[in-house]
């Protein structure tokens, strides 16, 4: 088992890689909106060194991976029956809260975004905002049931993530089980089930992609339970060698190389569910020896990277606002000014949100689930 100083340092390094997760998000969607034509002039966008960083899916199936990794670390060793309670109510405060203030934030800008916006042209940006909503699909956002039944893709196409992990959470106790009895095989075992529940049609939600990917938290975990059993590091050089031989693989499947015809796996998604699954493990157990500053921005990004999540496509739908008013009509500058904007713009509301949204949650979470009950006689 490893000792505390060493499980600090797994944080950190999780941390940053949330980070990096975060802005490939930020990239994808920023690429997204700009290879959209605004208007008969508009250029596509072709700068390649942004490219390289489209890994908005891949970068999702990350956040999937972390989450199952970084939960099991923190709760392998104490999660037992009486901390169920404890486990969810943690969970709650620290996810829901900032998600139900951001979701009020897009309500309000759907209007300044109809105003200013041109006419409809079914592009990639408009369904979010455009598209009209309920009473009911409000409820079903805020109860994280939307991936169950409901309109998808509306506030924030991002949020589709949210119920995914939500939904997650609630095997969390099972997997811890099934490794103190089955060792690695739990992990596999409950991930290869819920995998081929859809592809045996034993369910039939709106989409089944919560069981698809299922084996990403159920991978994260395995990869938690390796690294607290293991003591083997790496070396910085060869651990960031490999990181970005990954990343760069992650960036050419189903692009730039095809995908290989093996059964079950012929799926980009399930590719970048693997890819996840090793950069993780890699990270974990890499000994990383990078400047100072370097590793404190990367720890602070990844600390706000949830807010960033939130947040950032507001400001690529104002970015979009800038770009079809003014009638900036250059590709790569359309692209540079999104991608630049929203970096800037989401960071320092991230900021913020973290301060005076996620902290005060996080703590109101630690006080209820630490609050015992007591039953008057």
């Amino acid at each position: 088992m490893n000792n505390d100083n060493s499980v600090h340092s797994y944080i950190d390094q999780l941390t940053w890689l949330r980070g990096i997760a975060a802005f490939f998000v930020i990239v994808s969607h920023s690429m997204r909106a700009t290879e959209a034509q605004y208007s008969d002039s508009d250029e596509v966008s072709d700068i390649f060194l942004v490219s390289l960083f489209d890994l908005g899916s891949f970068g999702v199936m990350l956040f999937f991976v972390l989450s199952g990794c970084t939960l099991y670390i923190s709760n392998a060793n104490k999660m037992n029956y009486s901390n169920v309670y404890s486990f969810y109510v943690k969970r709650f405060f620290r996810i829901w809260p900032a998600f139900a203030v951001s979701i009020f934030f897009y309500i309000c800008f759907r209007p300044v975004f109809d105003k200013f916006y041109t006419e409809s042209q079914g592009v990639w940006i408009e369904s979010q905002f455009l598209s009209s909503y309920s009473f009911s699909d409000i409820i079903s956002y805020l109860t994280l049931t939307f991936n169950i039944s409901g309109t998808k893709g509306l506030f924030n196409n991002a949020y589709w993530s949210l119920p995914v992990e939500f939904q997650y959470y609630l095997i969390f106790p099972i997997i811890i089980v099934s490794i103190r009895y089955m060792g690695l095989w739990g992990p596999v075992f409950i991930g290869a089930i819920l995998f081929l529940l859809p592809k045996f049609n034993l369910v039939g939600f709106d989409s089944n992609f919560v069981f698809s990917v299922a084996y990403s938290f159920c991978g994260g975990m395995l990869i938690g339970h390796l690294y607290l059993k293991s003591s083997y590091r790496m070396g910085s050089c060869t651990g960031i060698i490999l990181a970005v031989l990954i990343m760069l693989l992650a960036r050419s499947l189903g692009r730039w190389v095809e995908l290989p015809d093996v059964p079950v796996l012929s799926d980009v998604w399930n590719w970048h569910v693997i890819n996840s699954i090793v950069l993780v493990y890699l990270v974990l157990i890499t000994k990383f020896d990078i400047p100072g500053h370097v590793a404190s921005f990367l720890k602070h990004y990844g600390t706000v990277s949830y807010s960033t999540y939130l947040y950032h496509n507001l400001f690529v739908a104002i970015a979009v606002l800038f770009i079809v008013n003014f009638e900036i009509n250059d590709g790569d500058l359309k692209l540079l000014l999104t991608l630049l904007f929203t970096l800037f713009a989401t960071y320092l509301v991230s900021i913020v949100s973290y301060k005076y949204v996620e902290k005060p949650f996080v703590a109101i979470g630690r006080r209820v689930a630490n609050k015992k009950f007591q039953i008057n006689p």
